[in-house]
């Protein structure tokens, strides 16, 4: 395990967060560890945030607050929308982007693109627990495939896509999910009133280089284009989604409509008053956005350190 170091009588797993400053756990207990043919799994027992999924050295999941991510990713597109029938997921392995999707009785069907099969049965044999068993519901539809080929090639049109994949790493398999291009297809996929999430990295005063691009390029496709950020304490960082829409933003719902969707889900982070908070702009946020100009593309792709 490579981000695991021995010190003395303990593991710690270490993790760069910036070229500055990174994050550490102790690990009290390392489940598995092997090489799937696309990425390095591990699945350990870390500090207090319990059982983790780690992906190249980079928490994915961990047990104690991976609600927080997998609730803003979700439920801010699916409450936009309504009462969505269709959803596309191209990722989430972990399989607790699909546990929130399931919340919703008017989702009739669920389809899930991951490239990395060894992911989806490691987390169905060690993370049942926190994924809830959400490969087992008869709504799903499961494709072990590049999630860019898959929608190039599908005609099927969706309600929701969700973009739940491992950051954009250089080595990594999944930059080419978040450019100009790829959204245009993403674009022709929807339905009518259709909506993309896309998990957009981090967001602070310091770094939010990815999400002002990806807030950029979203622009350059859809009409209505809008973000999220929520803290997640395991990542110790600020989250941020951005949420591309051919219709209504987040920021059209009523308060009486909030409340009356939130009563038919349950949450353990996102309500009312946290929706509506998690999609506000910071400052800093703004004025960032006014002085980006970057677009990502197929030829001028965009990593994450």
């Amino acid at each position: 395990m490579v981000q695991i170091k021995d010190r003395s009588r303990y593991k710690f797993y270490f993790d760069w967060t910036d070229e500055s400053s990174g994050i550490f756990y102790v690990v009290k207990n390392t489940i598995l560890a092997r090489k799937t043919e696309y990425q390095f799994v591990e699945v350990a027992e870390l500090g207090d945030i319990g059982l983790c999924l780690i992906l190249d050295g980079k928490i994915q999941v961990a047990e104690t607050d991976e609600f927080i991510y997998h609730e803003v990713l979700v439920h801010i597109p699916l409450i936009t929308f309504g009462d969505p029938q269709s959803v596309l997921v191209i990722g989430g392995g972990d399989g607790c982007t699909i546990r929130e999707v399931f919340k919703y009785k008017s989702v009739k069907r669920c389809v899930m693109v991951d490239i990395d099969k060894d992911v989806v049965e490691i987390s169905k044999e060690y993370l049942g627990k926190i994924n809830r068993s959400s490969f087992f519901d008869p709504r799903l539809e499961l494709y072990f495939e590049d999630g860019r080929k898959f929608i190039e090639r599908t005609r099927d049109k969706f309600d929701i896509i969700i973009i739940d994949t491992v950051d954009p790493l250089e080595y990594g398999p999944s930059y080419m999910l978040f450019t100009k291009e790829f959204m245009e297809v993403v674009y022709e996929r929807l339905t009518e009133n259709g909506i993309v999430s896309i998990q957009s990295n981090v967001l602070s005063p310091s770094e939010s280089r990815f999400l002002t691009a990806m807030y950029r390029t979203l622009e350059k496709v859809f009409p209505k284009v809008s973000c999220a950020s929520a803290c997640v304490p395991s990542f110790m960082l600020n989250w941020a989604f951005t949420f591309g829409s051919k219709c209504r933003s987040p920021e059209d719902i009523s308060d009486q409509e909030l409340k009356k969707r939130f009563s038919e889900i349950e949450t353990e982070f996102l309500n009312p008053e946290m929706f509506k908070s998690v999609i506000s702009k910071p400052e800093y946020l703004k004025k960032k956005l006014k002085e980006s100009d970057q677009i990502i593309t197929d030829s001028n792709p965009m990593f994450v350190f």
